[in-house]
């Protein structure tokens, strides 16, 4: 798929300078680069070769901070929210930004959120702290709110939110539920992953396959075929709290700067890391990226750097990276079982056919 470089086998994170000193939160990848959110309100880009800041007040300059953040498919718009209902877009060609604050009169703190779709046509979902979750539909500029679910009914948390290539939206609680959306019934209950263990991040690619990163040291696998969650064994030693695939690539973020990498169906290894402080979020690319605690930023070259916002099967801008399907059942996965935002899609036709459906696609 990709045009590797003559140091692709063996790239090496680097830490490198930020512009910002309080935690980062979540990042994606766009068509001009890595994008990250943090602490005040704050977005930094990474448009040339250092990072900046982009805006650190907010989408409602009242520097709300931004706890979710999501890409559109074509990586031309982020979507990010936060708390007191703060809600906005930016779109990473003209540089502007987009309030979309205290939607219905809802001004609780956002936890999560993911979109669907292309800039102007995109579908979204976001959480708040009281597992509601409200979604939404773009005509350019232009939004329609949704009517607002609690997935199956449940008080709980939800723990991350994400969007498969044909714009089915997955949730999963901190009391270990799992859900998707159904253009009937709003949220359908697709099993307990493990109620005794926190989760951390979710990622939904095509297939009906979805896995949770847990804090038990395992990813969870669901995959639509046979309807169960299967756990994969990673590490022993820490929670894993982020994700995220490239081609047949699995990147894991463990604690305090832990890194971790599957190439297609090889066992798991842990890899050097030039950190020691947590991790929060990573989008691979190029280059491949991570942000954590007190504005830590680490990058890793991916071969050359290209011209070509997209891969010859245009799969690039998933929010995510290219989706990954290298990891059938193998030795690593194991049998036992012990275990929080953003992935977009493409089109929705079969998933959503009326504005306030809660389904993203």
């Amino acid at each position: 798929m990709w045009e590797l470089g003559p140091d692709a086998d063996a790239p090496e994170w680097q830490q490198v300078e930020s512009p910002f000193e309080k935690a980062l939160f979540e990042v994606v990848q766009t068509v001009e680069g890595p994008y990250a959110i943090g602490d005040g309100g704050t977005l930094l880009g990474n448009r040339e070769d250092d990072w900046e800041i982009i805006f650190d007040d907010g989408p409602k300059t009242r520097d709300n901070q931004l706890r979710g953040l999501a890409v559109t498919s074509d990586g031309e718009r982020l979507w990010f929210a936060g708390s007191s209902g703060a809600i906005g877009c930016y779109d990473v060609g003209t540089q502007k930004k987009f309030d979309y604050s205290s939607p219905e009169g809802m001004t609780s703190t956002w936890e999560g959120m993911t979109v669907a779709g292309a800039r102007g046509s995109e579908k979204g979902l976001v959480a708040n702290g009281s597992g509601e979750i409200l979604p939404f539909t773009m005509d350019g500029f232009d939004v329609s709110w949704g009517e607002v679910h609690k997935p199956g009914k449940k008080g709980s948390k939800v723990s991350a939110l994400a969007a498969s290539p044909d714009g089915i939206g997955y949730a999963v609680d901190t009391s270990g539920n799992a859900f998707k959306t159904t253009a009937e019934d709003g949220w359908e209950d697709i099993g307990v992953v493990n109620a005794q263990v926190k989760f951390y991040d979710i990622y939904a690619g095509g297939g009906g396959r979805v896995y949770i990163a847990a804090g038990d040291g395992r990813i969870y696998r669901y995959d639509d075929s046979y309807k169960n969650w299967t756990p994969i064994g990673v590490t022993d030693k820490t929670s894993l709290r982020a994700f995220d695939m490239y081609e047949d690539q699995m990147v894991v973020l463990g604690n305090n700067g832990d890194i971790f990498q599957r190439d297609s169906e090889e066992r798991w290894e842990r890899i050097p890391s030039p950190v020691t402080k947590n991790l929060f979020d990573l989008a691979l690319g190029k280059p491949d990226v991570a942000v954590g605690k007190g504005g830590t930023i680490i990058h890793r070259p991916r071969g050359e750097a290209a011209e070509d916002t997209t891969s010859p099967d245009g799969d690039q801008f998933d929010d995510r990276g290219e989706f990954h399907d290298g990891d059938g059942v193998d030795a690593d996965e194991t049998t036992d079982s012990t275990t929080d935002s953003t992935t977009d899609s493409t089109t929705d036709s079969t998933t959503d056919s009326t504005t306030d459906s809660t389904t993203t696609s």
